[in-house]
């Protein structure tokens, strides 16, 4: 069993590498969070440790959405993404019950990127990552593979674009115009 501590250290690691640094000013109960934001850029990674709630997305959802509000504002200069890990006693939910809680679109309360539930006991993770590769993909996969070093079981799935991207996209494509990032399937 990994210890908060340990996947604290680890979640702490990788987002440093990426440049954001640990909110200590900030005082939610249960939660910790890492924040890089520049002129142009605003990006956080949360860890809700110890959830003991019903593990229903719905309220895991109401969670997340309500404890990123209350700690961070979205500037109409630039975009506000966020990923979250989430330790809970146990995973109630697959891979495809969390793909709602993950955003497709930009909005003005931010975008969910992606999300990463782990069961300690069991020793069981359970993540989901939008279709497109972002600035904190690299969060997202050094978590997963420090649980999966750590032996945990691990399912994973990816948000995929809707039928209004997919049609957006392959209109730009018989353009000639191609933008990398939204092409493939988000993190490998």
């Amino acid at each position: 069993m990994m210890s908060q501590s340990d996947l604290s250290n680890a979640i702490s690691d990788s987002a440093g590498r990426l440049g954001l640094g640990a909110r200590t000013d900030l005082h939610e109960p249960g939660w910790t969070f890492w924040e890089l934001r520049t002129l142009n850029r605003h990006r956080m990674v949360g860890f809700l440790s110890d959830y003991r709630k019903s593990t229903d997305t719905q309220d895991l959802e109401s969670e997340i959405r309500s404890a990123v509000s209350r700690d961070f504002k979205r500037a109409w200069w630039r975009g506000f993404a966020y990923g979250i890990v989430a330790e809970l006693q146990v995973i109630s939910c697959s891979a495809k019950d969390l793909e709602g809680l993950v955003d497709i679109y930009e909005s003005r309360k931010g975008v969910l990127q992606w999300v990463i539930l782990i069961a300690s006991d069991d020793r069981a993770a359970v993540g989901v990552h939008t279709w497109m590769e972002t600035y904190l993909s690299p969060v997202y996969r050094d978590v997963l593979q420090t649980l999966a070093i750590a032996g945990y079981h691990l399912t994973t799935a990816v948000r995929q674009k809707d039928g209004l991207l997919n049609f957006l996209t392959g209109v730009a494509e018989t353009r000639g115009v191609a933008f990398s990032e939204f092409q493939g399937n988000g993190p490998n």
